[in-house]
């Protein structure tokens, strides 16, 4: 089996993944009140990330936390239905360049990874929406049907991406070699170079200088 593997933010899916379900949460109808609360909790970290006072993992952590909030006193089926919900409107922001690297791994018979620290409910919907196999994002957890958004979320980053990769496959015989990794993000290098073939998608610095060093291949 070979693998073709790719992160979600900044690669395939070219919106920031919570503005965009915050967005949705609007489009659906949903309270204002909860919309204006999570905004404003999520913003001081977001600015010193921009500002480069935390890093994106940090960030994304503290963002990740705070805006499962949201779907404080909501059913496991009420969010499902959340996320199904976004699935019509997910493909307005794919990366074109992807979604051909995509096709072509399809053709070539590569197993499709979705590896991210997005929320998997989400995840679940693109992989249905493109025909992914396998899916490895954050979970959300539910006490008695409900959602227990005070639990710590299982945060994907970049150090347990290989490890989870890892672990899913491994009564698989991977040939890692033959295997692609696609990423927008130097924190995730662990998880990029486990393949024999690595590409760059819209690299931010550091791994654009790294990614030419080395010399991937770059979508850009």
């Amino acid at each position: 089996m070979k693998l073709a593997i790719f992160d979600f933010d900044g690669t395939l899916f070219l919106k920031d993944t919570l503005f965009f379900l915050a967005e949705e949460w609007l489009r659906q109808g949903k309270s204002r009140l909860k919309y204006i609360s999570i905004y404003l909790s999520i913003m001081p970290v977001f600015i010193m990330y921009k500002l480069g006072l935390v890093s994106r993992a940090h960030m994304k952590y503290q963002a990740m936390t705070k805006f499962q909030r949201i779907f404080a006193g909501l059913s496991q089926s009420q969010i499902g239905d959340f996320f199904q919900q976004t699935k019509p409107h997910l493909s307005r922001y794919y990366n074109p360049q992807v979604l051909a690297e995509i096709k072509k791994a399809q053709a070539q018979r590569f197993h499709l990874v979705l590896l991210s620290g997005a929320y998997s409910m989400l995840l679940e919907q693109v992989a249905q929406d493109l025909k992914l196999d396998t899916v490895i994002g954050a979970e959300l957890y539910f006490k008695d049907g409900t959602i227990d958004y005070r639990r710590e979320i299982s945060f994907v980053d970049g150090i347990n991406k290989l490890n989870l990769l890892q672990e899913v496959f491994a009564e698989q015989e991977v040939d890692w070699l033959a295997s692609r990794s696609y990423g927008d993000s130097f924190d995730d290098l662990l998880a990029l170079e486990v393949a024999g073939e690595r590409v760059a998608v819209n690299p931010e610095t550091r791994l654009l200088d790294y990614a030419r060093d080395n010399d991937w291949r770059v979508l850009a």
